[in-house]
């Protein structure tokens, strides 16, 4: 470039040092446009950098439009006022693409408003179609724009615009004028200017392969996003739908139909109460509050050999301890006040089927002990009375209290205890069974749509995604009764503005973790802790033992014995 300058400085007679400063000049305005800290702001910097190095009164940017016959977008951004150039000109002098302009700048690093009207189009057009610069030292007198009626009405003294290239296309053009002096661009300006031109155009054409690398990445992760999104969709309705597998591809022998979701956690569960329906033993239900254990309790009954028969379900925890005693053992005329005749129990009533016994952890310690010898004996004496009457009833108990623990704490009888689960069945909290949820939804929603007068509304993505974001400390309770509020509030569509108000919660998430821990070994426990702090200190031992508190020597012992060195 300076070989190029100083061979066209001495023919315009500019010395040595001023072409080196002009070529300073270009250089450090490749710099500024290099780094370019906002590249929106490009257009203008550039076009105060041409009429610097011009020496102009001011200054137009014009760029490329994209048409629909020709895609290639606009090196840098839109149009300052107007979107395209209006051709009023003869159509021989103008070019077949339209061109935006982009910015238009004053000496005083001002924007020039209503630009198109104060550039010559048939100029312009010229430059962009030839591919050559045009300069003029009075361009109203200049015979070659005698037809031009812009050029006449602006009164339009010196002019220079030259072509801006990349890779020898022509993709813009630099437009300077000043309409008060005549001869105001020399030889040496317009070779300047052109030299500038082509960078300039690289550095506009970097900022837009960078704008449309960031545009395409960002359509790529919102891509990425949905499939993701629906493959996990797919996966769990896939997983959930797929009925009669249960865990570890045991065969599930029955259909339960009142129990929504198939996913691995249920199949698990499924299998195991898919054992236990034939026999005639006690079962005993553990699971946090709005799992749905009675619904547990009602399908093995259902699908029991004692189906026939009642089904029979009472909260222990929410009756008073003296009624509870007459509810489950029945009375005898004249045992107490208000006792006008013989009552059967419930106990006695559930002959046949199934006695369901809710929240068995707050009964007394009193009323444990006659349960115990219902249990033994298969004989229950009514209040009052002397009579022992048989009983034919399997009993099905459940609660959301660590049995274990109330044993240890003398709030419940461990004979009994061990009486009742003689199969113990997990139902396992909705955080844990994500992938049923979907289900669940449709569950729930297509029943609110046969009881209400609207039909079923879908449900959004993001209303989905948001759903199975949250813990559901209140669990399928919960859910249903979050689905029947967005049924009321919402419309055709449940939306996200209806969940917005559901997050996480850190305290039933940390009793889900903790749950999760029963009945596995010591040692598994402390190998997977030691094993993802490893995992978060990059596989540095002593780091990690300096987290756990263990000194090091014993953690690289604990190591070894644990098989994880």
């Amino acid at each position: 470039m300076f070989r190029f300058l100083k061979r066209n400085s001495q023919a315009s007679g500019q010395s040595e040092d001023q072409t080196r400063q002009a070529l300073y000049k270009i250089l450090e305005l490749n710099k500024e446009m290099a780094r370019a800290p906002r590249p929106e702001l490009l257009p203008d910097r550039v076009l105060d950098a041409a009429i610097e190095l011009a020496g102009a009164e001011r200054g137009f940017l014009l760029l490329r439009a994209s048409t629909p016959q020709d895609p290639s977008p606009v090196l840098g951004g839109g149009a300052v006022e107007e979107n395209a150039l209006e051709r009023s000109e003869p159509a021989a002098a103008q070019p077949e693409l339209q061109w935006e302009v982009v910015a238009a700048r004053n000496l005083d690093r001002e924007n020039v408003k209503k630009a198109l009207q104060k550039i010559s189009r048939s100029i312009v057009g010229a430059v962009l179609e030839k591919g050559q610069a045009f300069r003029s030292d009075d361009a109203v007198r200049d015979e070659a724009f005698e037809p031009s009626a812009s050029v006449a009405e602006m009164k339009l003294r010196s002019v220079l615009c030259v072509p801006m290239r990349v890779g020898g296309e022509v993709r813009g053009a630099l437009y300077v004028d000043n309409r008060f002096a005549r001869g105001q661009f020399d030889e040496s300006a317009q070779d300047l200017l052109e030299a500038f031109a082509d960078q300039a155009a690289l550095s506009l054409e970097r900022v837009r392969l960078i704008a449309d690398n960031l545009r395409a990445n960002s359509e790529l992760q919102q891509a990425n996003a949905q499939l993701k999104h629906a493959l996990r969709y797919q996966s769990q309705a896939l997983d959930s739908l797929s009925e009669g597998l249960g865990h570890s591809g045991f065969e599930l022998a029955r259909v339960y139909p009142s129990i929504i979701g198939r996913g691995r956690v249920m199949r698990s569960m499924l299998s195991v109460l898919d054992r236990v329906v034939e026999g005639d033993f006690p079962v005993l239900l553990l699971g946090e509050s709005g799992t749905g254990k009675e619904l547990v309790a009602a399908a093995l009954h259902e699908n029991s050999p004692r189906a026939k028969g009642p089904f029979i379900g009472v909260n222990c925890g929410a009756i008073a301890e003296g009624l509870l005693e007459s509810e489950l053992f029945g009375v005898v005329k004249g045992a107490f006040t208000g006792a006008v005749k013989d009552r059967a129990g419930l106990i006695e009533a559930a002959s046949g089927g199934v006695l369901f016994l809710d929240e068995i952890g707050e009964m007394s310690l009193g009323l444990q002990a006659k349960l115990l010898r219902v249990l033994q004996e298969r004989r229950v004496r009514r209040v009052g009375g002397t009579q022992e009457i048989p009983i034919d009833a399997r009993i099905v108990s459940a609660t959301n209290r660590e049995l274990s623990r109330e044993v240890a704490a003398g709030r419940f009888r461990e004979d009994l205890y061990y009486r009742l689960k003689v199969v113990q069945i997990e139902v396992p909290p909705l955080r844990e069974r994500r992938e049923d949820l979907p289900v669940l939804v449709e569950h729930f929603l297509s029943k609110l749509a046969e009881d209400g007068t609207r039909p079923k509304p879908s449900v959004s993505r993001e209303c989905m995604e948001r759903l199975l974001a949250h813990d559901w400390p209140g669990n399928v309770r919960e859910l249903s009764n979050e689905l029947t509020r967005m049924y009321a509030l919402g419309g055709d569509q449940l939306g996200p503005e209806l969940v917005a108000h559901l997050g996480r919660s850190p305290r039933s998430a940390a009793q889900g973790s903790l749950r999760g821990l029963i009945g596995r070994r010591m040692e598994d426990i402390e190998a997977e802790i030691i094993r993802a702090t490893l995992e978060s200190t990059g596989g540095k031992r002593g780091e990690a033992a300096q987290i756990l508190g263990i000194p090091r020597r014993t953690f690289y012992n604990r190591l070894k014995s644990l098989g994880l060195e």
